[in-house]
């Protein structure tokens, strides 16, 4: 780190800085104690590497850049950077002024050296490319960018280690002028802005970068160097009071002094060797210049400092800041890289070198006619005819001449196993195919020798598949086709009489059916409840609940039961809790009636001082306050668990609910339909009911039903309903975790489906 003061005139605090030989700069403060004892530092002093005192640009650049320059052409990184407050002339260092000559900055007089060099070195071949980008708000800006390009957004990775700004644009400079009109195109888009100290004051940290691409002409090398120079002037940090910043300029200054902030932050993190992790992602900079600092980097600090005494604070904190910098320890690695396209040609040549060394050696050792070139198809038969002999013990031994040999032995005798493997199931399979049919043609003759049996044999069947989930019809649908079909079921099967009412068969059909089952008289089978109409729903949910429904009412009774011990033990611990906290409170009052009355006595020195019964007290009240916490933390577990008993119990409650409808209409409804004839047949006396005139609906059936006309008449709506009724049921059957936030509107208008 080296320390430019900006050139002040007469006006350079003498009295307050001092400069001495032995690169070292010692502040003094101008407060000083008035009446009482001051014990704040007054006098600072901070070493420097350099330290320039109205030095002209030549002059800090000979000393400090040029060594970085010739280091890049060599392939190291380096990185010039300029910190300061705002208008201590960080801008002019880097940049420099364009309206004189000798005034230009790093950057110019860096760019003339690099060509001057490139120039000179005739027995390389050097690519020279240019990237310019600002963080302006915290926003990548790519000072190059055309008006094409400007829409892109610019983001920061790290690939193979290295920092790179993916979008970037990055222009060839074939000369100096090329690399000069870029420098000064990037500077008319830079963000400036006025305020009390600067008219002109950069409101964004620019970085400058050099990519330099070094290739060498005299030798067939796959290895090249690719090395970038990075010149950082950065944003001056700012001080409200005194820039008098308003609007978008304060708010720009906001930006800026954070991300100083995060950049002091990554400097003392990278300079305590005891720190795991760097901040490096606090802010674009401090990621941009991840490489730059403690990095494989060569880099060098300008602390630019404004020498008035007005300006004290500020030059104190830059001055503070660069000796932070100096604690950093890089370490510069060369960057070599190898070209794949160069490096694959040495390959092959390095192999066929290899391969008639080999043969030369082969031939000294008589063996000319070992081969390492890849078998051919012929050669790979012959070697696997040779492998079967020595498995089937014709051959006792197979010579072994080289390692290729080695190799496609083995691979042979994969492909033997394989082919063996696959032979065995082949002929497993088969011989299971041909038992299962001689199964079921066994069982074909055994059905057709006059078995009374309905149905077929277990384990002689076959399957068809698995039905896709949009076949299934909604459950309106399904009772709809079961009493339709148990109407013609019962319209074929009954007569006059309780008999059976043969049918000719459908010309149509080629095949006749099966005959119905046999069963017995209606009249002999004892009816549950009266024909004439079904039980009441609260006795055959009695019923339900004894028979069908008995694990599901098993389960819900249990977790009924675990629900209610689980609220009666958060009462109890509830009344624990409010007790506690009634005897926090009385503690409390009496802790500050003692304190009251004791300041009242003995004034307002005894304060803080505390007798034996109010330290019991404070004991009494601490380990309550503790008990408090524990209980509360237990309390609130249990309403967790209370919340997850009780949806399980809702959910047993809805599907032993839903469960029983479906049992009630299966059990009475559609029963009560089979066993009541068509009125165009002749009445069974006492063996069936009455026909109805109306079939029973409840009222999950009436609305599926009547939602499924609503849908007939839009059919473009079926999937949305259909999807809708997805997620209801996804909501039911999936409860969600417990804490988790559920969104509400309020006010929401209706929709169509819950418009009455």
């Amino acid at each position: 780190a080296v320390v430019s003061t900006q050139s002040t005139g007469n006006n350079f605090a003498h009295d307050n800085i001092e400069i001495l030989e032995e690169n070292k700069v010692i502040v003094h403060s101008n407060r000083h104690a008035v009446g009482h004892i001051n014990n704040q530092v007054s006098d600072w002093s901070f070493p420097m590497d350099r330290v320039f005192h109205n030095a002209a640009q030549d002059t800090v650049y000979n000393n400090c850049v040029s060594q970085i320059v010739d280091k890049a052409l060599d392939g190291y990184n380096g990185t010039v950077m300029a910190y300061g407050q705002t208008g201590a002339g960080k801008t002019f260092t880097i940049t420099g002024s364009t309206e004189n000559f000798q005034e230009r900055g790093m950057i110019p007089r860096a760019l003339s050296h690099l060509y001057q060099s490139i120039n000179s070195m005739i027995e390389h071949s050097i690519t020279v490319r240019v990237s310019y980008m600002e963080i302006y708000n915290e926003i990548l800006m790519d000072l190059l960018a055309t008006e094409d390009d400007e829409a892109k957004t610019l983001t920061i990775s790290e690939e193979d280690g290295v920092t790179v700004v993916k979008g970037l644009t990055v222009k060839i400079a074939n000369n100096e002028e090329e690399a000069l009109n870029l420098l000064f195109e990037g500077e008319t888009n830079r963000a400036i802005a006025e305020h009390a100290l600067n008219h002109a004051s950069s409101r964004s940290h620019c970085v400058f970068t050099v990519h330099i691409e070094s290739r060498s002409r005299t030798q067939s090398s796959s290895n090249y160097t690719l090395s970038k120079l990075n010149f950082v002037d950065l944003a001056g940090s700012e001080r409200l009071g005194k820039t008098k910043s308003e609007g978008v300029t304060k708010k720009e200054a906001m930006y800026i002094n954070q991300s100083l902030t995060f950049l002091e932050q990554v400097i003392i993190a990278v300079a305590d060797r005891k720190r795991e992790h760097v901040p490096f992602r606090q802010s674009k900079l401090t990621h941009v210049l991840k490489d730059s600092i403690g990095g494989n980097c060569n880099t060098v600090m300008i602390a630019n400092i404004w020498g008035e005494s007005a300006q004290l604070e500020e030059t104190i904190s830059t001055l503070r800041f660069g000796t932070r910098m100096m604690c950093v320890a890089n370490e510069p690695l060369q960057n070599v890289h190898f070209d794949p396209v160069l490096l694959v040609k040495e390959y092959e040549q390095e192999i066929k070198s290899l391969k008639m060394e080999l043969a030369m050696h082969d031939t000294l050792a008589n063996r000319s006619n070992v081969s390492y070139e890849a078998y051919t198809e012929s050669q790979q038969f012959d070697l696997q005819q040779m492998i079967r002999r020595y498995i089937s013990g014709n051959v006792q031994d197979i010579e072994i001449v080289n390692l290729r040999q080695v190799k496609e032995i083995f691979k042979q005798f994969k492909t033997i196993v394989l082919n063996q493997e696959k032979e065995i199931e082949s002929r497993m399979i088969q011989k299971y195919n041909l038992d299962m049919a001689a199964d079921g043609s066994k069982s074909s003759r055994r059905n057709s020798d006059g078995d009374n049996g309905v149905g077929e044999t277990d384990g002689t069947g076959f399957g068809l598949g698995v039905a896709p989930p949009s076949a299934k019809l909604e459950k309106a649908a399904v009772i709809e086709t079961r009493k339709l079909k148990s109407r013609k079921t019962t319209k074929e099967r009954l007569g006059s009489g309780g008999k059976k009412v043969s049918q000719p068969p459908s010309p149509q059909e080629d095949v006749p059916e099966l005959p119905p089952p046999i069963t017995p008289a209606l009249s002999s089978i004892p009816p549950l409840h009266p024909p004439s109409s079904p039980p009441t729903k609260s006795d055959a949910f009695e019923e339900f609940k004894r028979e069908r429904g008995s694990e599901i009412n098993r389960i819900f009774i249990e977790n009924k039961k675990t629900l209610g011990e689980k609220k009666r033990s958060a009462k109890d611990l509830a009344s624990v809790i409010n007790g506690c906290k009634r005897e926090i409170d009385s503690a409390k009052v009496s802790l500050e009636k003692m304190r009251n009355k004791r300041i009242a006595e003995e004034g307002e020195a005894a304060e803080n001082v505390y007798d034996e019964e109010e330290f019991e007290i404070l004991t009494v009240l601490k380990q309550l306050k503790r008990k408090y916490k524990e209980n509360h933390t237990e309390l609130q577990c249990l309403q967790s668990d209370i919340s997850y008993c009780q949806r399980l119990v809702d959910q047993a409650r809805q599907r032993l609910v839903q469960e029983f409808d479906q049992w009630y209409l299966e059990s009475f409804v559609q029963v009560g339909d089979q066993t009541r004839p068509s009125t165009t047949t002749a009445p069974l006396t006492a063996m069936a009911p009455s026909p109805s005139p109306q079939t029973v609906e409840d009222n999950q059936e009436k609305f599926e039903r009547l939602q499924l006309e609503l849908m007939m008449e839009n059919p473009e709506s079926i999937p949305y309903l259909n999807a809708k009724k997805k997620m209801e049921k996804k909501a039911i059957y999936q409860p969600k975790m417990p804490g988790k936030i559920k969104a509400t509107v309020r006010n929401a208008p209706p929709t169509v489906m819950s418009k009455v």
